[in-house]
């Protein structure tokens, strides 16, 4: 980025204004410490951080953080949110949480909000639930 004839290059300065002071201070922390704490919050800019400057162990980090605190109330905005990031142990473990509970969950506001926002992630949902039920009921002939 600073070797070629980029705006940064020339000014000497990277601007990264999608982040929050304290994740950006958190990352730069992280990039000379290796060490971050982490809430749900600041787990989730680490991780868009870390995908996109390809820090794979903080992504990793982040990511394992945010899937230990899955959970019904959450799984929703999980599954959307590591769709868009490609974080796939969180997503394959929110998909599951989802599958499993779809019953409930289906009737949750995060549920209509997902509809709303992003039909496609639906539809993904319901292509696994399906499968799920086909090999369940294969398993079971």
């Amino acid at each position: 980025m600073l070797e070629n004839e980029m705006e940064e290059s020339i000014s000497g300065t990277i601007k990264i204004s999608e982040v929050t002071y304290d994740a950006l201070h958190s990352f730069v922390q992280y990039l000379y410490i290796a060490e971050v704490s982490l809430d749900e919050q600041m787990a989730c800019d680490l991780l868009a951080l870390a995908e996109k400057y390809q820090v794979k162990h903080l992504k990793s980090h982040c990511e394992n953080f945010l899937t230990s605190k899955l959970n019904a109330e959450n799984a929703f905005m999980c599954f959307a949110f590591s769709s868009q990031h490609n974080a796939k142990n969180q997503h394959e473990k929110s998909l599951s949480l989802i599958t499993e509970n779809m019953d409930k969950l289906t009737k949750q506001e995060e549920y209509q909000e997902l509809v709303d926002k992003d039909p496609r992630l639906v539809v993904g949902i319901y292509e696994a639930y399906l499968t799920k039920q086909v090999n369940t009921t294969t398993a079971k002939d």
